[in-house]
């Protein structure tokens, strides 16, 4: 028993020597430090979320209104596309301040855009871990961006572990607050027509017509003509009066419409 209490105690002993910056036993100094060290939830930045999206109807003409269009442009329009909102978040320090200490101190510049690391418990406080200038070093802040008085390094990319070192804010109401950014994207159409008028030849009015209702959403055209005379032409259930027309124009007048 006395050999076996020797031999305990030898062990707890070298557990506590270190040449330098490697212990005699590095196994059990990891596993030592893994103890004392905080589990992070890392946090993934998938760019831009998609906070809605709504459909927007485009149509460029209205019931008895005398109306021109020129040879290349539309003649009747009315087509429906997707409009996607997007909101992406990013950090900032409200202000200019400092993480004092006695040895080297740590500057927040109040322009710098601090990338979000993730969040670690710590005595029952949720913290948000930046990047702390060096790397693997971060700085916490609590849930409404005050700045702690801590900062810790992270190890084997899992967790971190706390600085002996005790570092003074100032000033004391710095932040690192949450912002956001905004933006929206819009499709090519996803339904509806096209009609472009093409001018007069051999004595016939002629038209594109763009179908936007194909299956892959990329569009289907084909040529239109009817005799260059004053009189109703439909086309995609719209029906217009043709005033005049010439190479140039097209003067005319929708009346009816398919709803």
């Amino acid at each position: 028993m006395k050999k076996l209490g020797l031999m305990l105690t030898v062990l707890a002993l070298s557990g506590c020597l270190r040449a330098g910056d490697h212990g005699y036993l590095p196994i059990r100094n990891t596993m030592v430090e893994r103890l004392s060290g905080y589990d992070i939830s890392f946090y993934h930045d998938d760019g831009p979320e998609l906070v809605k999206s709504e459909y927007i109807e485009e149509k460029n003409y209205k019931l008895n209104e005398k109306m021109v269009a020129y040879r290349g442009y539309s003649v009747l329009n009315n087509k429906i596309f997707r409009k996607d909102f997007y909101s992406q978040h990013y950090f900032k320090a409200n202000k200019d301040a400092v993480m004092d200490t006695s040895s080297l101190p740590h500057k927040i510049k109040s322009g710098e855009i601090f990338k979000l690391i993730g969040y670690a418990t710590i005595d029952g406080t949720r913290y948000r871990l930046f990047p702390g200038g060096l790397d693997g070093f971060v700085i916490f802040t609590d849930e409404n961006g005050k700045i702690w008085d801590k900062m810790g390094q992270i190890r084997n990319d899992s967790y971190v572990v706390l600085l002996n070192t005790e570092f003074f804010v100032k000033p004391d109401d710095v932040k690192i607050v949450e912002l956001s950014t905004s933006k929206t994207e819009q499709t090519k159409p996803l339904k509806g027509f096209d009609v472009k008028y093409e001018g007069v030849k051999l004595d016939r009015i002629w038209f594109t017509f763009f179908d936007y209702s194909d299956s892959q959403n990329s569009g289907k055209f084909e040529e239109i003509s009817f005799p260059n005379k004053p009189g109703l032409i439909e086309i995609n259930g719209v029906g217009f009066r043709v005033l005049h027309a010439d190479n140039d124009k097209v003067e005319y007048m929708v009346i009816k419409e398919d709803k």
